[in-house]
């Protein structure tokens, strides 16, 4: 015999947060043009909404959207920043500004912004996607002899050689 249960069905998607997931998957498969309407028109929905969980990623997703169709890189840049000052630490807040540093040719602030996330989110493979991209390195092992002195290359390829073993086990 089963026992109901005092649980009642999840509430359906509201308009903003059904624009806002089309949108976001425009955004994640890079498809900006794509990814602007359905996006505004979460914007406009989420008035109804204002405390909706998605309000911060909504608004970085629409900040990258914009600097990337529109070239608007300063409101792009607000909305990405705000996103991420609202509230506790997201990586893909923060891959966004990095996309849209990039986008305004600001590699060093993109490589700034993403070198930070890391820091807090080592293993999220979007920031180590967006690392690689970048060009961004590692500090050399013994950072008093350069980079190619063959120390710090051969103790660079052990280490790699070891953290690639490690994830594998």
């Amino acid at each position: 015999m089963s026992w109901p249960t005092s649980s009642k069905p999840p509430e359906p998607p509201s308009p903003a947060e059904r624009w806002f997931r089309l949108g976001a998957q425009l955004v994640r498969e890079e498809r900006y043009h794509e990814a602007l309407s359905p996006l505004e028109q979460a914007l406009s929905a989420s008035v109804e909404t204002p405390d909706a969980p998605f309000l911060r990623t909504l608004r970085s997703h629409y900040g990258l959207t914009i600097a990337m169709t529109r070239g608007d890189i300063r409101r792009g840049r607000r909305l990405c920043e705000e996103a991420i000052l609202r509230g506790p630490f997201e990586p893909h807040l923060y891959a966004n500004l990095a996309r849209l540093y990039l986008r305004a040719q600001r590699k060093d602030l993109a490589a700034q912004t993403v070198a930070t996330a890391l820091r807090l989110a080592p293993d999220d493979p979007q920031l180590a996607n967006l690392a690689r991209r970048i060009g961004l390195r590692r500090e050399p092992i013994f950072s008093f002899l350069e980079r190619s002195h063959p120390l710090n290359r051969l103790v660079g390829k052990l280490r790699h050689r070891l953290e690639t073993t490690l994830q594998h086990s």
